[in-house]
């Protein structure tokens, strides 16, 4: 376990947004988020601050073993609490632009599926029928891994896009650096609509992470 994601597993069970989580620790909201994405590592102060006002067991916050609390007097529901899945207040294809990963950005948490454990997963809720060709229906909610370094591969992303969120299939062409985006409306891949190409590595775009599911009326379909 990474320290990154031990730092966002104690802020999910404390409920608390970066910025919330920040003025509880006395640091500023930029380290909570710069630590939590994995871009610098956690400062001292930092860490003496988790061990003495949350009761943080320090050899699970360095090594990621052992119980995260100190007496783990509430191991089971503290467990529970901290593998749910966070469900952004963004609207795919519909969003208003704000950062994704930002703890304000987080409507509630979703009660983990088996089947994703072990995945930094986050939730999405799917607006529109664009994709109703893979089965993704207006309303229903994707699931997609949040991890950072990803291998591009086509497939199903959440991605970012002139400040919008959407859920498209992407087919990349790394000797282009180009990004072919997608709308799936049958079921049929080569009737899917070539909606926009855009550079890779422009300023514009930028890739949420892969969907590993979506829940439609209680029953979760994948890829």
């Amino acid at each position: 376990m990474e320290i990154a994601e031990q730092l966002r597993l104690i802020r999910k069970e404390k409920g608390l947004t970066q910025q919330q989580f920040a003025s509880e620790l006395g640091v500023s909201t930029a380290t909570i988020a710069s630590v939590e994405n994995g871009s610098r590592d956690m400062p001292k102060n930092l860490m003496k601050s988790l061990v003495k006002k949350f009761s943080i067991d320090a050899n699970w916050l360095l090594t990621g073993e052992g119980e995260m609390f100190q007496g783990g007097g509430e191991k089971a529901e503290i467990a529970q609490a901290a593998a749910k899945i966070p469900l952004l207040a963004q609207k795919v294809s519909c969003g208003p632009g704000k950062d994704w990963e930002s703890g304000d950005n987080i409507e509630s948490y979703i009660e983990p599926l088996p089947a994703l454990k072990g995945k930094n997963v986050y939730a999405f809720q799917a607006r529109g029928i664009s994709m109703l060709g893979l089965g993704i229906q207006d309303g229903d909610i994707i699931f997609f891994d949040g991890s950072s370094g990803q291998r591009a591969s086509d497939g199903i992303y959440v991605f970012g896009l002139g400040g919008e969120a959407y859920c498209k299939l992407l087919r990349f062409e790394p000797l282009e650096n180009k990004v072919r985006i997608y709308s799936v409306h049958r079921q049929d891949l080569t009737e899917a609509e070539l909606i926009r190409t855009v550079d890779a590595d422009s300023d514009d775009f930028r890739i949420f992470g892969r969907v590993l599911a979506w829940l439609h009326e209680n029953t979760v379909f994948r890829p």
